[in-house]
């Protein structure tokens, strides 16, 4: 069983196909491969309840299938969708989030998720990001091969805006070897890396707002559909008297949020995004925000915000979720409404189910296509408790 030929069933989670042997037993295929294709396959590994392999020909390919238009799109893991057209993508990307929402939530929550998720689509299908992380290696960019170690030399990525791809090749020159932040602004297009105390700016143009983070701190790529994100939950904010914001970053959420809601509760674990929000607030002149150091990770969440009992939660955490920790969050009395923006819908749907289990509901629950022409998305989920009052100013 060295070798199979597969028909694609379905996707799942992290982009990768489904097939199924003439037995039934499911075999698992890297990314690149789509619902409707015959596939040549090479097994990998034979586990107890499924088999892995690796396509090796696509035999009969899907109808919407196009020529990938990066050269290195067969070695680089990161734009595998690239393939299909952007529409086909986000549809592909709104089953597959709500399959694993719903598989990810149990048979007991899966009947209380939305059937229905709003969708938000990317204005550019390539050159959207302004922020990325490329190896170095002898003063040039590369990116990592799929599913391996192996460095590809990539002297442009179709994925990157035009300032951030330009200026990869020319700091890298001077970047030491290893895996390295890179971050461009749409503002002036000026590029940094990480290291370099030149804070970025980016414009939020409707809250009349300019971000600041250093090219090292996170902030979302996608920074075009990032403003369409920032509104979707700024206007389930609004009217508010107290919103927390945690993992706030440079201040994404919580300044525009400030903006229309009573008082604001930013905390963040670095110090240099947290010192950016502060700088953001004063340029704005936002004196109902206040920033907190805090690591998320190791400290109570609930302790952090019993004094300032928030009725609005904003939680944005890394992809590996929030944890256990976050359960002490269903403490505080005077919260009734969270909203939580995920990058990974399982390991979000991991942190909900304590909120399930006492008595929350997911509302509502939309996807934006932060990174089109990869499996990536970005979802937000709010949640309520099953009776909740008014709680507005």
């Amino acid at each position: 069983m060295d070798e199979l030929v597969l028909d694609v069933e379905r996707l799942i989670w992290r982009g990768r196909a489904l097939a199924r042997l003439d037995s039934g037993r499911v075999v698992l295929l890297q990314p690149g491969v789509f619902p409707g294709e015959r596939v040549l396959a090479r097994v990998t590994a034979n586990k107890k309840d499924h088999v892995r392999a690796e396509w090796v020909e696509i035999l009969d390919p899907s109808p919407r299938r196009r020529p990938h238009p990066c050269p290195l799109s067969d070695r680089c893991g990161g734009c595998r969708f690239g393939h299909l057209p952007q529409g086909e993508q986000l549809e592909l990307k709104r089953g597959l989030f709500l399959s694993e929402m719903r598989r990810s939530l149990g048979r007991k929550w899966a009947e209380l998720a939305p059937d229905q998720t709003e969708v938000y689509p990317s204005p550019a299908g390539w050159r959207y990001r302004w922020r990325g992380q490329v190896e170095v290696a002898h003063g040039t960019p590369h990116l990592k091969a799929l599913g391996s170690n192996e460095l590809v030399p990539c002297p442009d990525c179709l994925l990157f805006s035009r300032p951030l791809a330009e200026g990869m090749r020319r700091l890298c020159g001077d970047l030491a070897p290893g895996r390295r932040t890179l971050a461009a602004s749409p503002e002036d297009g000026s590029v940094g890396a990480d290291g370099n105390h030149t804070p970025v700016l980016l414009p939020l143009p409707e809250y009349d707002l300019q971000l600041m983070p250093l090219p090292g701190s996170f902030f979302q790529a996608n920074w075009r559909l990032n403003q369409d994100l920032v509104r979707f939950v700024e206007k389930r904010t609004a009217g508010w008297n107290r919103v927390a914001d945690l993992y706030a970053g440079a201040g994404n959420f919580a300044l525009p949020c400030a903006t229309s809601a009573g008082k604001v509760l930013a905390l963040e674990q670095e110090p240099e995004a947290a010192e950016g929000a502060v700088q953001a607030a004063e340029a704005r002149g936002l004196d109902n925000v206040r920033v907190r150091r805090m690591d998320l990770a190791a400290q109570d969440p609930a302790d952090a915000l019993a004094d300032f009992e928030p009725e609005v939660l904003i939680l944005d955490p890394p992809r590996a979720g929030g944890g256990k920790r976050l359960r002490s969050l269903l403490a505080l009395e005077d919260l009734q409404r969270l909203i939580w923006v995920s990058c990974d819908v399982v390991n979000t749907c991991r942190d909900l189910l304590p909120f399930l289990e006492s008595g929350w509901r997911i509302r509502e629950t939309a996807l934006f296509d932060m990174f089109p022409q990869t499996w990536h998305m970005e979802a937000v989920f709010l949640l309520e408790p099953e009776q909740s009052g008014p709680g507005r100013q």
